[in-house]
């Protein structure tokens, strides 16, 4: 492991022993070499007590929405203005509607498709941002998550792959993938923070991505109006 690394798993730590049940990775699934868009994507979802936002380089006008619920007096547009991502990824915007005290999240998405099937990339929009839920605090310091995505007509699921999973398959030596373990001696948790390369990350997928005990839970979402309508 080259330093850099070291440091970052070092630091990450802390953060990521009590920060939900996502797998998590030092480094993306799903980079600029293999992106793919997904067509269709683009638009508001919502689930019982979630928004999602997706917009990418095809809707600028959206992405300068999304931006201006950034809760940072640091960025600001003018009205009309529009911007661009500058990359084949998504501004992706998460947001509570009827909790008034919950701060919008945003992240940086990017698909691919292995094996036929496409997978979403996440990570947070920037690491200082102030987290308030077990979601983004699994995307904290920089961490990847990626999941199973599908676009079902005007449903989106998605599903991410679990930590408990790769937890269990390296304690019983039944996986060999680059990793840290971390634990936690104040509620005897163990974290599993994967550090394989996206290559290498890209062949774990391909080789377990079709095994149903990865993943958790569905996140379903059904497709809203536009957000500049």
């Amino acid at each position: 492991m080259n330093n850099h690394l070291k440091i970052f798993v070092l630091i990450a730590i802390v953060a990521l022993i009590s920060s939900g049940c996502f797998l998590k990775s030092a480094h993306p699934l799903i980079t600029s070499q293999n992106v793919k868009m997904m067509e269709g994507i683009e638009g508001v979802y919502e689930s019982k007590d979630t928004r999602w936002t997706f917009a990418s380089d095809k809707t600028p006008e959206v992405i300068a929405q999304i931006i201006k619920s950034y809760p940072s007096d640091d960025v600001s547009f003018d009205p009309g203005e529009t911007d661009s991502l500058g990359f084949p990824g998504y501004l992706i915007l998460r947001e509570k509607p009827d909790e008034p005290n919950f701060n919008p999240e945003i992240y940086i998405g990017m698909t691919g498709e292995i094996d036929g099937t496409y997978y979403l990339n996440l990570k947070l929009f920037e690491v200082d941002l102030e987290v308030n839920s077990t979601f983004a605090n699994s995307h904290r310091l920089n961490v990847n998550t990626f999941s199973k995505v599908q676009l079902q007509n005007d449903r989106l699921v998605i599903e991410p792959f679990a930590s408990s999973w790769i937890r269990d398959l390296i304690s019983n030596n039944q996986v060999r993938i680059k990793h840290e373990r971390m634990y936690s001696e104040f509620d005897d948790s163990s974290e599993i923070l994967i550090t394989a390369s996206s290559d290498e990350l890209h062949k774990f997928v391909s080789k377990y991505g079709n095994e149903e005990n990865a993943y958790e839970d569905p996140i379903i979402l059904e497709k809203m109006s536009p957000i500049n309508e």
